[in-house]
């Protein structure tokens, strides 16, 4: 579901005027392209996320609106430079460049930028008050760049640094161990190259080479958690099947029941019959591939972290079900009487988790489930 227009436009409004304005002059050219290319990508943003902080940090870390405003000063510039022959005139391009910057302020003090850039505010009145002064153009350029501030806004290391804060807070709240440990590599390379970078500005493609290249190493860890967290979640979900298959709510249940016309003694047959040798198999690839037994997937890291997220779906007295379960799925065997009962007992209203996918506050300790 896309952010709401009702956030989005007041941030994209600005730039969409800016860019009418551009076409309507029928100015064409790179940087125009490079406008066009920014806009755009903030359009897809807010229609491909769903969450408005995510959106505007998304915005911040991919300096967008620095970007986007960098391109239309060099559009205007351009415009602004004499035709072949003519004297440039320092007045006239000194005011172009002051008339930018009051757009700019007046987009980044109101909250359009995102509430990042209005760190940004300094910087820019900083700019307006030496081309302000009485100053000639080349005094002013000469001014701007001995004072660094033309390095300060081509990064806009505040804005950077605060993206990269939200991700690392997202990664925490999403309770996601190794998307913490790469922001915060992220976090202390920028750091680091902001301590040695002149005017305390990092070069923003030494950045973005060196954000991919951390991403890069940890892609590898981001798809071994997800392969382990999704086969034991699959095993166990098997073994919940096998043992309700057995139960007297069995024949009414969607698992064996839909779609409609179906044979329901024949899955659920399936089920008790295929279910024991389709879950030891996938034990043994488990093993095979990861080398942890049965009992190491519950003291795994992977398990605790998605406990402690409430992202696994059973509750505790289902997964001790689970677990009794476990010797009993064989081929060839039938469920006990007495876990038969057990699950009886739990369908439907204590089979799950009552706070499942509510993540914990972050700083909450580590829980285990007690095996």
């Amino acid at each position: 579901m896309p952010v709401e227009k009702m956030y989005t436009d007041p941030m994209v409004d600005p730039l969409r005027n800016m860019m009418k304005d551009i076409d309507g002059r029928g100015l064409t050219g790179p940087d125009v392209d490079a406008m066009r290319d920014q806009l755009n990508l903030m359009e897809r943003l807010a229609e491909e996320m769903d969450d408005i902080a995510a959106y505007s940090g998304r915005l911040a870390q991919d300096q967008v609106f620095q970007k986007f405003s960098d391109a239309y000063s060099r559009t205007l510039a351009n415009a602004a430079k004499p035709a072949d022959g003519e004297v440039p005139d320092d007045e006239d391009l000194l005011k172009q460049q002051l008339d930018t910057m009051r757009q700019t302020l007046q987009m980044y003090e109101s909250g359009q930028a995102g509430e990042d850039a209005k760190m940004l505010v300094p910087h820019v009145k900083r700019i307006l008050e030496i081309g302000e002064s009485g100053v000639s153009f080349p005094v002013y350029l000469r001014m701007v760049e001995e004072e660094g501030l033309n390095k300060v806004l081509d990064g806009a290391a505040p804005m950077v640094r605060s993206g990269i804060e939200q991700d690392l807070q997202f990664a925490k709240e999403a309770w996601r161990p190794r998307k913490i440990t790469e922001q915060q590599n992220v976090l202390e390379m920028f750091e680091d190259l902001l301590s040695k970078a002149p005017f305390g500005q990092p070069a923003p493609l030494e950045f973005s080479i060196e954000r991919y290249r951390i991403e890069w190493e940890f892609e590898p860890e981001h798809r071994l958690w997800y392969a382990m967290v999704s086969r034991w979640q699959y095993m166990l979900s098997l073994l919940v099947d096998w043992l309700d298959a057995h139960t007297s709510f069995a024949p009414t249940d969607p698992r064996w029941c839909l779609p409609p016309g179906t044979d329901v003694q024949k899955n659920i047959r399936r089920t008790k019959e295929c279910g024991p040798g389709n879950f030891r198999f996938r034990e043994a690839l488990f093993h095979e591939y990861f080398a942890l037994d049965w009992d190491a997937i519950w003291r795994h890291e992977t398990f605790t972290w998605e406990y402690t997220a409430n992202r696994v779906e059973w509750s505790d007295e289902r997964l001790q079900l689970i677990r009794d379960t476990y010797s009993h799925c064989v081929p060839g065997s039938e469920a006990p009487e007495e876990l038969v009962k057990r699950a009886e007992e739990l369908h439907p209203a204590r089979d799950y988790r009552p706070d499942q996918l509510q993540h914990p506050p972050v700083g909450t300790p580590l829980r285990t489930f007690e095996v």
